[in-house]
C-alpha cells in the first residue's frame, strides 16, 4: 500500500486563498486556565450532496450533466446553490461535511451567498476546505464557522489487487473552536455501483478502511472524528468489543491490526437509529457515518428526516438535473461531538 499527495485546496471561504496549518489554537490564557480540561461541543451535518456540479464544462462531469437534453445552466445552477444554502441556515451547524462537490469555486460561491457581505459576522462559515483527485468529477469539501489547519489529504495507489478505480481520497483537517483541536477526517468511499458486483467493489473500500484505520490509530489521545458518506451499511463494519463500537481493520508493515471506535448508530441495546441515511430498492441503508475516538464522542446523532429535501416520510428526495427538482438522495445526518 502506498500513499501518495494530490492537489488540495484549502482556504478561508470568503478571503484570499491562503493555507492556515500555521494556526495554533490557543489564546492568551494563564498556565492554570491551559491546563484546566474544558469540554467543549462542535455540531456538524455530513451530507452527500448529489452531483453538485456548477455551470461550467469542465469535461469531467457526468453525462447528464453535458447532455442536450438537460437544461443545465447557470440559472440551475443557481437553484440548486441556493437550496442548499437554504439547508445550512436551517441546520445552523458549526462544521458542514460535503460529499460529491465539483470544485473549490462552489465552496466559495457557498460562503460568499451565506455571508449575504456581512464579513464580520461571528455566525458566517467563513473557512472552508476542499480536495479531490485530479481528473475525477468530485471531491469532498468542509465548511466551518471556525478556522481549519493541518490539513492533510490522503490517497490510495494499489498494485497488487488489479486494476484500482477511481477513489475520492480521504481528507484530514483540524477544527479550531477552543482549547484543543477537533481532527476531522472526511470519507467518501468506493460505491457499490460503476458496473461491478458489491463484492468486486468491497475489496476498495476495505483498502479506504485501512488508510482510516491506521489514521485514527496514530493519534489515540487526541479527539477524532470521521464522517461521510461510506457506502458501507453499519451492519458491514466488523463489530467491536462493546455495544456502539465498530473495528476498523488497517495494515501496519504487513501486518493486520485494528483500531476500535464509535458509531453513533447503534444504541446501548444493540438496535439502530431509525430510519437510515439512504433509501434504495424500497429499503433504508445507513451509510452515511460519524464514527468518534480518543477524547471525542457524538451525541444527539440523527438523520435528518423533517426538512423540503425529504417527503412525507422522511425519504430523501434525489435531485434530478432533467426536471430540476430534488435535492439529495441521501438525508442529512448530524450529530453534537463533545471533546
Amino acid at each position: 500500500m502506498k500513499y501518495k499527495l494530490i492537489s488540495i485546496l484549502f482556504f478561508p471561504a470568503v478571503l484570499s486563498v491562503c493555507s492556515c496549518t500555521g494556526f495554533s489554537g490557543t489564546d492568551n490564557k494563564t498556565d492554570t486556565e491551559t491546563q484546566r480540561t474544558v469540554s467543549q461541543t462542535l455540531r456538524l451535518v455530513s451530507w452527500n450532496t448529489e452531483t453538485f456540479f456548477d455551470a461550467e464544462r469542465d469535461g469531467t462531469e457526468y453525462s447528464e450533466f453535458k447532455s442536450s437534453k438537460t437544461n443545465w445552466n447557470r440559472d440551475a445552477y443557481i437553484v440548486r446553490l441556493d437550496r442548499l444554502c437554504r439547508v445550512i441556515k436551517m441546520l445552523d451547524a458549526d462544521v458542514y461535511a460535503f460529499e460529491e462537490i465539483e470544485n473549490e469555486g462552489i465552496m466559495y460561491d457557498i460562503s460568499n451567498r451565506l455571508a449575504g457581505n456581512a464579513w464580520d459576522s461571528m455566525h458566517n462559515w467563513n473557512y472552508a476546505c476542499f480536495a479531490k483527485t485530479p481528473g475525477d468529477a468530485t471531491g469532498c469539501a468542509v465548511l466551518s464557522r471556525f478556522p481549519l489547519g493541518a490539513m492533510t489529504v490522503h490517497s490510495l495507489d494499489i498494485r497488487t489487487s488489479g486494476e484500482q478505480p477511481p477513489m475520492r481520497p480521504i481528507i484530514e483537517v483540524s477544527v479550531y473552536a477552543g482549547s484543543c483541536p477537533l481532527v476531522l477526517f472526511i470519507n467518501h468511499w468506493k460505491s457499490k455501483s460503476g458496473g461491478k458486483t458489491e463484492t468486486e467493489t468491497e475489496k476498495w473500500r476495505n483498502w479506504q478502511e485501512s488508510v482510516l484505520g491506521k489514521l485514527i490509530a496514530g493519534i489515540p489521545d487526541s479527539a477524532a472524528a470521521a464522517c461521510g458518506d461510506f457506502n458501507r451499511d453499519i451492519t458491514g463494519f466488523l463489530p467491536g468489543p462493546e455495544n456502539g463500537t465498530v473495528l476498523l481493520r488497517y495494515l501496519c508493515y504487513g501486518c493486520k491490526k485494528e483500531t476500535t471506535v464509535v458509531s453513533p448508530w447503534i444504541l446501548s441495546d444493540g438496535s439502530y437509529v431509525e430510519p437510515g441515511s439512504y433509501y434504495f430498492k424500497n429499503r433504508w441503508e445507513r451509510i452515511d457515518h460519524f464514527f468518534t475516538a480518543g477524547t471525542a464522542s457524538a451525541v444527539d446523532f440523527r438523520p435528518v428526516t423533517v426538512g423540503p429535501w425529504a417527503d412525507s416520510s422522511g425519504i430523501p428526495e434525489a435531485y434530478s438535473v432533467f426536471t430540476g427538482k430534488g435535492w439529495s438522495d441521501h438525508l442529512p445526518v448530524e450529530a453534537a461531538i463533545t471533546y
